[in-house]
């Protein structure tokens, strides 16, 4: 059996429903009739599971002999209040993936814990560069606000106390360089100074953490006069 959830890339979830893909393979003399994939949180074992996201429409299986390649789609509800949905914000992190396939003989594969796929609040983070143009020397300010999703209320909500790079791209070069680390303040404001020396682009990046998704900021041009 193989299993791939979300192409093997973790899961951000914002303040929207989020439909992702499954899929599973596997084999069987008698060829794949049906195959699901669902995910569940909990400490322990299945049976003690506090949430369960499962499969949003039925699977498709194409088994043209004795491999069978079955895909699905699961859909994720934020701020719910059942236990197929993200109804708490403690279930950011990790989660257990797990896989039933049926053979057309009506065997039986099956994994509880198959994997784990990180299922991470969906974070926004913005930038602003002033003043615009500057004039070589000058210190301008960068500004922004990092944000992640709240799944118990459905909004988007401040994250304070995390580190922030403050990126910039000359223009006509190739990729970012980090100019320095800025913490979050309340409600995740960013506010920082930086000397202007050439054309280009200022962004800010965040890494993620255990809980909440990587972003970047759309980068904000400032030139000189």
């Amino acid at each position: 059996m193989a299993v791939t959830v979300n192409g093997g890339q973790p899961i951000a979830v914002g303040t929207a429903t989020k439909t992702i893909s499954a899929a599973v393979l596997g084999t069987n003399d008698s060829g794949i009739g049906a195959g699901i994939v669902f995910l569940w949180h909990g400490a322990t074992d299945y049976a003690h599971r506090d949430a369960t996201l499962s499969d949003s429409n039925p699977g498709v299986c194409f088994s043209p002999g004795t491999l069978g390649h079955c895909t699905s789609t699961i859909g994720i509800t934020p701020a719910g209040d059942t236990d197929k949905a993200l109804y708490s914000n403690s279930l950011a992190g990790t989660w257990k993936v797990a896989t039933f396939v049926w053979g057309n003989n009506h065997q039986l594969g099956y994994s509880y814990q198959y994997s784990t796929v990180q299922v991470l609040r969906q974070a926004k983070l913005s930038a602003d560069a002033a003043p615009e143009p500057a004039h070589a020397g000058q210190t301008i300010n960068v500004s922004g606000k990092l944000v992640r999703a709240d799944w118990e209320t459905g909004a988007d909500a401040g994250y304070a106390n995390q580190p922030v790079k403050l990126q910039f791209h000359k223009t006509g070069s190739t990729g970012f360089v980090t100019l320095k680390t800025v913490m979050t303040g309340s409600g995740g404001v960013l506010n920082t100074t930086v000397k202007v020396s050439a054309n280009g682009s200022y962004r800010f990046a965040f890494a993620g953490d255990a809980t909440t998704s990587a972003v970047q900021s759309v980068e904000d041009v400032v030139n000189l006069d």
